[in-house]
């Protein structure tokens, strides 16, 4: 009789905890939008290993795009310090929610023998690629976004940098929490993966 006893609190318990984590999986989603880096596992990192991509980084994107607001993934260029241009810019984003949605930015070598990197953006409506042409010989590549953070409207977040040079010091760049990061002024080249909340164009 007790052992059933036991049985039966040991049945319950678990429908209980069950019910729990069924609602923590119905949780509404929240109106901000929050972004966070996304650490891959082991089989996971095996099956990038394999694709070519040298460098990429991930992202999880969660929350709801408000009416009249859009979501702008872009790729800035930095030459000696200063913005030259825009890459990848992508706008009138589709989707209005997010739930777990993964973006990335990856660079790779390109097939063609102009010193040219492939650019890839993996954002939520799809894959954007691009070439930048690059006759740097030595580059790092960096993780910017360290923890969860809310996006806010017209403000940048800095999610990750590749930067190179031509000369025997590669200077790396950091960030706190996605903004500019330091030390951008003195580099010699340098391409940001940048987000932008913002109002949707008309």
């Amino acid at each position: 009789m007790r052992n059933i006893k036991v049985y039966c609190s040991l049945f319950i318990f678990t429908l209980l905890l069950t019910g729990c984590a069924s609602l923590e999986k119905e949780k509404p989603l929240s109106n901000e939008l929050i972004i966070e880096p996304y650490n891959v596992n082991d089989k996971e990192s095996l099956l990038i290993s394999r694709t070519g991509i040298e460098f990429i980084e991930y992202f999880q994107l969660n929350g709801t795009l408000e009416t009249g607001d859009d979501l702008q993934f872009s790729v800035e260029v930095y030459k000696n310090g200063e913005l030259e241009e825009e890459l990848l810019n992508t706008s009138n984003e589709p989707k209005a929610k997010f739930k777990d949605q993964l973006i990335s930015f990856g660079i790779s070598d390109s097939s063609d023998k102009d010193s040219s990197l492939q650019l890839m953006a993996g954002i939520p409506s799809g894959l954007a690629t691009t070439n930048f042409s690059s006759h740097m010989t030595s580059a790092s590549f960096n993780n910017l976004l360290h923890k969860k953070i809310v996006l806010k409207k017209n403000t940048p977040v800095y999610l990750a940098a590749w930067v190179g040079t031509t000369k025997n010091v590669l200077r790396s760049v950091d960030s706190e929490n996605g903004i500019l990061p330091k030390g951008i002024k003195e580099v010699e080249a340098a391409l940001l993966y940048r987000v932008l909340l913002t109002d949707k164009k008309k």
